[in-house]
């Protein structure tokens, strides 16, 4: 049984996902490589095309995990698999924040109070419709970067004047019972198979590469539920499900489609990477 890491080049194998998935995969069995997207290329003639790894044509395998973002090469690469997890359309379209907010809803949390605009809106209006203060949010960043805490005007002139006036931003109602924490669950399939709790002793955001500190965090049924209507909504296969703190119910901040599993590998003692390799196996069994 063959399958890829879809990744943003072939060297990422040494990365700390990448790494425990094909430690997994080996343990079944399983060969589990990756495939760098920027060390591929698709060559077109006629009414063919073929994926080109390196100077020679990329094998058909039996699955492979998406885990890069951007352009259609990745697309391509998903072809190459049986099974692709997570399946090129619901991964593209949730990578994006502003496709979250319109799409994602429960009975079970709250949705902060959104805009989506330019640079170019005018300040004194979100300041009235979000309050002071409010957060920026680019619409498909990651690891806390693009996101930013508004404090007034200055702020805003100045992501106007470092991103350009045409770049789309999410401004949302800042959630201040939340400050510097958050709540990270891992849902596979809609089952919340471990949660940790970030926390940053100095920063709004609760990212662990932005160096917040991590603690376990048990699964209540409240969570449980989150993630199955979640992933009714979706269809993602895994998803990292960052929560907020509410005082009657948490607040979605969003969903992460690649999430990566070191920190809550470490933090819960949960093997995450086994239970993601399982699934592949009993599905291509």
């Amino acid at each position: 049984m063959k399958g890829y890491i879809l990744e943003r080049y072939d060297n990422m194998k040494n990365s700390y996902t990448c790494r425990r998935l094909m430690e997994e995969a080996g343990k079944r069995n399983m060969d589990l490589r990756t495939l760098g997207v920027h060390d591929s290329y698709l060559q077109i003639s006629g009414d063919s095309s073929v994926l080109m790894h390196k100077g020679y044509e990329a094998e058909q395998v039996d699955f492979a995990f998406l885990r890069y973002k951007w352009g259609h090469l990745k697309e391509e690469a998903a072809t190459l698999a049986k099974h692709c997890y997570n399946a090129p359309g619901p991964f593209s379209l949730y990578v994006n924040k502003y496709e979250q907010l319109k799409r994602l809803r429960s009975t079970h949390f709250e949705v902060p109070a959104s805009l989506l605009v330019t640079a170019q809106f005018p300040y004194d209006t979100a300041e009235k419709l979000l309050g002071n203060p409010f957060v920026a949010k680019g619409l498909e960043s990651s690891m806390g970067r693009e996101i930013f805490l508004i404090t007034g005007k200055p702020g805003w002139d100045q992501l106007r004047d470092e991103y350009g006036p045409e770049k789309e931003w999410i401004l949302q109602q800042f959630i201040e019972d939340s400050f510097g924490k958050d709540m990270r669950i891992f849902s596979l399939r809609g089952e919340a198979v471990a949660a940790m709790e970030r926390r940053s002793g100095s920063d709004f955001r609760a990212n662990v590469a932005l160096g917040a500190q991590t603690t376990p965090l048990e699964i209540t049924e409240e969570i449980r539920l989150i993630c199955k209507d979640l992933y009714h909504r979706t269809g993602l296969d895994f998803a990292g499900v960052d929560l907020l703190y509410g005082q009657e119910k948490p607040w979605l901040c969003e969903i992460n489609v690649m999430p990566g599993i070191e920190g809550m590998e470490e933090t819960t003692g949960v093997n995450i990477a086994g239970l993601m390799m399982d699934m592949v196996l009993g599905d291509v069994q």
